[in-house]
């Protein structure tokens, strides 16, 4: 990984559990031009650089057509379709060369198209949150209706944590925004601070030993629910996260500590309005 330090996140797409785990063994060795690639897990918050779907797999081409790839975050396509895409793809069986010269090529091109923006002065955009479309077919309105429900205004972001410093951190980040910021150290204040005021976002530390993080979702979505608040874990490899069980909890994801400003901006993006 001799090429850049830090490997470039990878979105996977509509692939078994038996492929995804190739994958990662496969992203584990030195690969291509030694740029270094890695998969994000899919409760993962942050903004993949690129994606690869199983072009074989009809809802995975829906969920793609729905992040909406470009150059900035582009798209590779494994498999043969019929339905005519603007990704390039390699052939199965995978031949892992010719998958990452492909990958290493997507990413010389999106390292362009960031360079180009930033001369631009235009901001990225975010991820777009991804939500399942089982019924590919679908005709009702009303259900249309509540898959597209836009993103709450207003509300606080409330991060719960040992100290206030993470807290002062995304104050300051958050500054811009107006969007006030509080501190909660226990699930006693966090439930409190919940029951006083309209919480758009809860960023819960699951390092705390002092209370158990999935208990604390469900408790705080539950507390008002009209307010649809969302739940973001941040996790540590040292944590012990059980994915599963966050996502019985009704948890919206994780990101991994340390946190990039970039990546929680835009993960804090996925579920509130961020007034300029």
């Amino acid at each position: 990984m001799s090429a850049n330090s830090i490997p470039f996140a990878v979105r996977l797409i509509g692939f078994k559990p038996q492929e995804v785990e190739i994958f990662d063994a496969t992203f584990a060795l030195d690969q291509g031009k030694g740029y270094g690639y890695i998969r994000l897990s899919e409760d993962n918050l942050q903004d993949p650089d690129l994606y690869i779907a199983n072009a074989e797999e009809l809802k995975a081409l829906v969920a793609l057509s729905d992040l909406r790839p470009s150059d900035v975050r582009p798209a590779l396509l494994v498999g043969t379709t019929s339905i005519p895409l603007p990704y390039p793809s390699v052939e199965r069986p995978i031949r892992w060369h010719r998958l990452f010269d492909a990958l290493d090529k997507l990413i010389e091109k999106r390292a362009d198209a960031l360079s180009r923006l930033e001369a631009s002065d235009v901001v990225a955009v975010p991820e777009r949150r991804r939500r399942d479309r089982v019924d590919i077919d679908l005709t009702d309105p009303a259900e249309y209706q509540r898959m597209r429900t836009e993103l709450p205004h207003g509300g606080a972001v409330l991060v719960i944590d040992k100290t206030p410093a993470f807290r002062d951190y995304i104050a300051e980040l958050l500054l811009r925004n107006k969007t006030e910021v509080l501190w909660a150290s226990s699930e006693a204040e966090a439930e409190g601070a919940c029951a006083r005021q309209r919480v758009a976002v809860v960023v819960i530390n699951t390092s705390m030993q002092e209370i158990n993080p999935y208990r604390l979702c469900q408790t705080v979505k539950a507390i008002r629910p009209a307010d649809r608040t969302s739940v973001m874990f941040l996790v540590s490899k040292s944590s012990g996260y059980d994915a599963e069980q966050a996502r019985q909890a009704g948890s919206d994801g994780y990101l991994t500590k340390p946190v990039a400003a970039h990546h929680f901006i835009s993960a804090l993006k996925k579920f509130m309005h961020l007034p300029r």
